[in-house]
């Protein structure tokens, strides 16, 4: 038995490198798809992520919002400016703050560009900017602080005399990870912005800090206002988000799912027809169809390790080149995009190995000695 073990060979791995080239252009193009497949799945993620960024960072307990309000942007509304002062007066309230938030389109030098436009009080910390690559927060009514990204892309730096609402607004902050999905948020102070709406007796949402958000919540709603949680906003904006682009990119992930099954089941029967030979050899020196179905199977399964192992590469390289290109598109991977990637690739091998596998049932031995390949 051992003498047995030692004369075996292993044939899988001889099959895969008789034939090098072919067996690394299925393993690239496997990796293909399934880099295809990992890049929208990341990208749907990243979508994700960034819509409820401003949710995420508000630093307050509760937001009270206008009646109907479900997203901070997309619902825009107005509160009389005294609502601040009556909801701080509320027991249990630590604090509370104006805000208004609106989509803006600029009017730029070289062309016009959409914001995400916040307006905050600047004596306190609810609202405004949380991270700066460069300068600091507005405090003023004619400053304001831009994502450095987008200034970056439109050539603007500390100092500059940024157009809003035909109002030169002077550039003081750089701001770092500070950008929803392709709209980069811009922070300015309410006061400012109340002189660029002519609505001073307005705003658009009040932020509050309380050490009891359940009972200050129910108070606020007995005074007859409208209460929101920031996982509440960041829900809505995540929902909306998904209605708009949730069933194309899981289409796309699907048709990348079946291109890449249609990829590994075509090599896997492209290179099961080329080995008729030699896995007539095989049977003819006694292998069995099941001793030639692992055989096939266990090629498939290799191509497929080696297609992962090229996606990999693949995504790391498409994941730079598209930062650099549009950093507006975040690609960002989690081990449930891993694993579920991970599962696919398996499903794909297993489905792909089935027929070529089946094929193998009905191989003649005397296949091995007619003449050609």
């Amino acid at each position: 038995m051992s003498g047995r073990n030692k004369a075996s060979v292993p044939v899988t791995r001889r099959l895969l490198s008789a034939r090098p080239v072919r067996t690394a252009a299925g393993a690239a193009g496997i990796g293909l798809a399934l880099m295809l497949m990992l890049l929208l799945a990341g990208l749907w993620v990243g979508v994700q992520d960034r819509v409820t960024t401003y949710d995420d960072n508000l630093s307050a307990d509760l937001v009270v919002v206008p009646p109907g309000t479900r997203s901070l942007f997309a619902d825009p509304g107005v509160l009389p400016a005294p609502a601040v002062e009556q909801i701080a007066a509320t027991p249990g309230v630590s604090a509370a703050a104006p805000l208004r938030t609106m989509y803006q389109i600029l009017e730029l030098p070289h062309g016009k560009a959409a914001v995400a436009a916040v307006a905050y009080d600047p004596t306190t910390d609810l609202g405004g900017p949380w991270a700066f690559t460069e300068g600091s927060a507005p405090a003023s009514a004619d400053e304001v602080a831009v994502d450095s990204l987008w200034a970056d892309q439109h050539g603007f730096a500390i100092g500059d005399r940024l157009p809003i609402l035909g109002h030169p607004m002077r550039v003081v902050g750089l701001t770092d990870d500070t950008a929803l999905f392709m709209t980069p948020l811009l922070f300015t102070t309410t006061s400012g912005m109340d002189q660029m709406l002519r609505a001073t007796g307005t705003t658009g949402a009040v932020l509050v800090t309380t050490s009891d958000p359940t009972g200050v919540s129910e108070r606020l709603r007995d005074a007859g206002f409208t209460v929101r949680t920031p996982a509440q906003l960041g829900a809505a904006s995540l929902q909306l988000a998904t209605d708009i682009y949730g069933s194309p990119v899981r289409l796309m992930v699907g048709v990348a799912f079946a291109a890449g099954t249609l990829i590994v089941a075509l090599v896997a029967y492209t290179r099961v027809t080329e080995q008729q030979r030699d896995l007539g050899v095989l049977k003819a020196l006694g292998a069995t169809p099941g001793r030639l179905r692992r055989i096939a199977v266990a090629e498939t399964a290799a191509l497929t390790v080696l297609g992962t192992l090229a996606a990999v590469v693949l995504l790391v390289i498409t994941r730079e080149l598209l930062g650099w290109w549009r950093p507006a598109f975040p690609v960002l991977l989690t081990p449930a995009t891993i694993a579920q990637t991970a599962a696919a690739a398996a499903a794909m091998a297993l489905l792909a190995a089935w027929l070529p596998a089946r094929r193998l049932n009905r191989l003649d031995a005397a296949t091995a000695f007619r003449s050609g390949r």
